[in-house]
């Protein structure tokens, strides 16, 4: 990669905005693109530069991250790529979470596209994105990976190769169940500590020095206790990925109890504080105890 080339940012949400901030910080000229155009001039705000296009992008930027919702979406993308005028054909790293047969799907759309391809999604918040304190779950191939690391060394210092394409999808959905039954119990917890009469603070600060600790409690504990929902990640999306887990344990026979009960309440939080309220609203559910799973 050449350090003095522009890198392109497609998707300017909460994660598309925290990965454009890290590279403008590095020194990194960023090309951005968003159908959302008041996205666009939040990224005009930070010093990057706005495109009209997805191809506009394209033409400027040998390197490009897709940051969007999902795979249908990384597939429109891909289309207005193959449509750039002069036959550019940048490397991509994606970092939106798909399931394992579109992601399959999509770098063979790369690849017949000429693209070099590498699947990236990334294990946690918005915030700890853009903090640098996220992690990367890298597959691909090697020689695709080598010429990403440059700007994946910015984006996530922390990074795990997983092996093959389909590999880094599997693995985030694996992760992102454990990790919304942990926020769900740490709002279950928080919740019954209230109606116990414990002060809720002092009982965050208990649980995360005993054996139940998870860093959930350092994320969303405070948000939960506050009642803050205001968006580090939207809980549309945390329903979006538990559709994805329950879509393809059930193409494997194989039933996830708690997984089901998650995404109820998820659905109750989304029906009470909207889907752009963050992850921690799943508590607003439990407060109001009239989930019927």
């Amino acid at each position: 990669m050449n350090a003095d080339a522009p890198v392109g940012v497609i998707g300017l949400g909460l994660m598309g905005t925290a990965v454009a901030a890290r590279l403008i910080e590095a020194g990194h000229q960023v090309v951005g693109f968003d159908v959302d155009r008041s996205r666009c001039d939040a990224l005009a705000a930070m010093e990057g530069n706005s495109a009209g296009s997805v191809r506009a992008v394209a033409k400027r930027c040998p390197t490009i991250v897709i940051a969007v919702y999902n795979a249908a979406q990384v597939e429109t993308v891909l289309d207005q790529l193959e449509q750039a005028d002069g036959g550019l054909r940048p490397l991509i790293i994606c970092t939106t979470t798909c399931a394992p047969d579109e992601i399959i799907a999509i770098a063979a759309h790369a690849a017949r596209a000429g693209f070099g391809f590498v699947e990236a999604p990334v294990s946690g918040t918005s915030a700890e994105a853009r903090e640098g304190s996220a992690t990367a779950l890298v597959a691909g191939e090697a020689h695709a990976i080598e010429a990403a690391t440059p700007v994946l060394t910015i984006l996530c210092p922390k990074r795990l190769p997983v092996g093959r394409i389909g590999d880094a999808s599997r693995t985030k959905l694996a992760i992102n169940l454990i990790l919304q039954i942990n926020r769900t119990a740490l709002a279950e917890g928080i919740a019954f500590a209230e109606r116990l009469g414990l002060d809720p603070p002092a009982f965050l600060e208990a649980a995360r020095q005993s054996a139940a600790y998870s860093s959930v409690m350092n994320t969303k504990g405070a948000k939960m206790l506050k009642r803050d929902f205001t968006p580090q990640s939207h809980i549309a999306q945390s329903v979006k990925d538990s559709e994805l887990i329950l879509r393809e344990a059930k193409a494997r026979d194989l039933h996830l109890p708690m997984t089901s009960v998650q995404m109820a309440l998820l659905r109750a939080a989304i029906a009470l504080e909207g889907p752009d309220s963050d992850s921690a609203a799943i508590i607003a559910a439990i407060d109001r105890a009239r989930v019927k799973l």
